[in-house]
Parts: structure tokens; C-alpha cells; sequence
């Protein structure tokens, strides 16, 4: 697809764009730009104006968006196709609120049914447990500074966008909180630290905050955050320091992301009530949370063979 819209496409997107900005997080915004983008480029594409566009021409799109592949051949996430088929509701619903249109034929279009399972971004206890104490192991600034981002989103569940967008004041060690001013959906909320990670945060504002600021030199992107660089940098660099120590651990390979996920069913498993679950990871709705009790069926058989009080007992009756 190309660069430009025509225009009539190109005044929607951009009328669009400033209608949701204030109304998003700096990462939800950039994710509104590629998704609303493609549906009017398709759109374009098939020579159907925004005036014109039927219900079948919706579910036309739909059909387009589900047979998209990935560049290695493989069928888009369901995930994926959902956003963009959001994309195009929200950005019809607009041009209905604008006088373009009298209604949304998106409207009529159901969304791809996401899977009821946990990603298998997951570490369990003992692999997390192994991982963190290979972080606390550091030998130089930039690995110092992955043990703190670690540390950081294990105990309070964040994002890494939600991390990379802090400023020094979103945190307070001493109460043990954490304030994320632009969380999902541009939302902002509390979050919460352990005792541990409130004095590694500490020990990182006393001494080694400077340290990584200094390291960046003239090509800091942010250095007014927390740690001094944007969302994609500090992703990348998280994610490919995580890569060489579970390869080096010989576990299986998690993201930034996998943090998140295990807290949650780390949590779960401890016998954390699930509203204090969807708390902690800042869930709007508790379906969200309730993914984390979608436990692997052999965890179901050992319970079952752990707590029935029917067992077989060896040499019994």
C-alpha cells in the first residue's frame, strides 16, 4: 500500500487522527495511525467512497483483513484482524458523527472470537525466579538497567509502554506506588510495588539513573523518563537482553510482555483473589482477568490426583 491517500480519504484520516489523539496514549495513538490508514486505503483501493460503503462492502473488508498472512506465510492473529475491523467501526462511527455518512454498516460486523488461552509468554515460578537472579547479575550500565526494568514489571504488571512513558515522579518507593499516566487506552492508573522492587527502584534513582543517562550521551531520545529512552528503544533493548539469558538458562524465551502474563497467573496460582488480580494488572473488566484461570489440563489432573480423596494407595485395600 502506498504512502498517500487521495483526496476525501485523506480528510477523514486526518480529521480522524485529531479527533483521537487527545482521547489516547501516546501508543494507542500510533497504533489508531496504521490500523485507521489501512482500512482507507482499502477502501481506495476498491474505489469505494466513504458515502457509498454497504454493509457487504464491510464484510467484504473483513474477508480481506482475515486473509491476510504475516511475512512468513502465516495467517494474521485473531487479535490483529479485531483491530482492524475496530479500526474501521471507530473510524465510520466518526464519519456518521461528521455528516458524512447517516450510519455504520461496520456496525454489522462482528469481531473474530480471540482465543480463551494465556499466550505462552510465561515463565513458571522457579524459571522466573532464575531469570531475575541472572538479571541481578549484572556486569555493565545497560544490563544494570534491564534488572531494574525486570524488576519493575514483574512486581507491578506494567507494560513496557506504560514503563518506557514514567517520568522520576510517577514513582513512589516510599508508599510503594507507581502512577502510569498513559496506560492502555489512554487511561491512567496506580499501580503497585513489592518491597524488593521499591528498593531496587531506590538504589536506581540514587545511583544508577545518572549512570544510564550518561550512557546514552548525545542520542537520548527521552531523557526526562524514567529510563531516558522511548517505547521501541527501550522494547528492543529489554527484549534482546531477555532472549540471551533465558537461551543462556536454556528456558523458554519470553518478552517484556511475559513479565505481565506471569505475574498474573503466578498470582492466581498463589491463591490471590482474582479482583485484586485485575487491580493489579489495571483490567477494566474482570473476563480480562479470567483468562488466567484457563490452566493447562495436566495442572487439572495433578490437582485432581492431589486433593480427591479417592486415590489409590499403594499396598492398600
Amino acid at each position: 500500500m502506498g504512502k498517500v491517500l487521495s483526496a476525501g480519504y485523506a480528510e477523514l484520516y486526518d480529521e480522524f487522527l485529531a479527533y483521537e489523539k487527545p482521547r489516547v496514549s501516546g501508543q494507542g495513538f500510533q497504533a489508531i495511525q496504521k490500523t485507521s490508514y489501512y482500512v482507507l486505503k482499502w477502501l481506495e483501493g476498491q474505489d469505494i467512497r466513504i458515502g457509498e460503503l454497504t454493509v457487504q462492502d464491510a464484510l467484504e473488508y473483513k474477508a480481506a483483513v482475515a486473509g491476510r498472512v504475516t511475512k512468513h506465510g502465516t495467517p494474521i492473529a485473531a487479535g490483529t484482524c479485531r483491530n482492524l475491523l475496530k479500526a474501521a467501526r471507530a473510524l465510520f462511527a466518526y464519519a456518521v458523527a461528521s455528516g458524512r455518512r447517516d450510519s455504520n454498516p461496520f456496525m454489522a460486523v462482528g469481531y473474530p472470537r480471540l482465543p480463551d488461552r494465556i499466550h505462552r509468554n510465561v515463565l513458571s515460578e522457579a524459571q522466573m525466579n532464575a531469570l531475575l537472579e541472572r538479571l541481578r547479575a549484572f556486569v555493565n550500565v545497560a544490563s544494570y538497567k534491564v534488572h531494574v526494568i525486570a524488576e519493575l514489571l514483574y512486581a507491578a504488571g506494567l507494560r513496557i509502554a506504560e514503563a518506557a512513558s514514567l517520568v522520576p515522579n510517577d514513582i513512589d518507593t516510599s508508599r510503594r506506588l507507581v502512577y502510569v499516566r498513559e496506560g492502555k487506552g489512554g487511561k491512567s492508573r496506580t499501580a503497585f510495588l513489592t518491597g524488593y522492587a521499591a528498593e531496587v527502584l531506590g538504589h536506581y534513582f540514587s545511583h544508577g539513573r545518572d549512570l544510564v543517562l550518561r550512557s546514552y550521551r548525545g542520542k537520548r531520545e527521552r531523557g526526562h523518563t524514567l529510563f531516558c529512552v522511548g517505547h521501541p528503544r527501550l522494547q528492543q533493548e529489554t527484549n534482546t537482553a531477555l532472549r540471551a539469558a533465558c537461551t543462556a538458562l536454556e528456558l523458554p524465551v519470553i518478552t517484556s510482555h511475559g513479565f505481565r502474563h506471569s505475574l498474573g497467573t503466578h498470582l492466581l496460582r498463589a491463591g490471590c483473589d482474582i479482583r485484586h488480580i485485575q487491580v493489579i494488572l489495571g483490567h477494566d473488566k474482570l473476563e480480562t482477568t479470567q483468562i488466567y484461570t484457563q490452566v493447562d489440563k495436566d495442572d487439572i489432573k495433578a490437582s485432581l490426583d492431589a486433593h480427591h480423596p479417592r486415590q489409590w494407595k499403594q499396598g492398600g485395600a
